[in-house]
């Protein structure tokens, strides 16, 4: 289940009812060109899903 609707199927506001149709999720994966030069933007956003990750 994903991690972000945990605490809302915890509390009864949301009930899981496909949980059998729904495949295994490992999570996002971010593909660049390269790690030189990573533009200002890009590495926040690297940085950003990092975290939360």
């Amino acid at each position: 289940m994903e991690a972000s609707f945990r605490p809302t199927i915890a509390r009864g506001e949301l009930v899981p009812i496909l949980e059998d149709y729904c495949p295994f999720f490992a999570g996002f994966y971010l593909y660049y060109p390269s790690r030189r030069n990573v533009a200002p933007k890009l590495r926040a956003l690297i940085d950003h899903v990092q975290r939360r990750a």
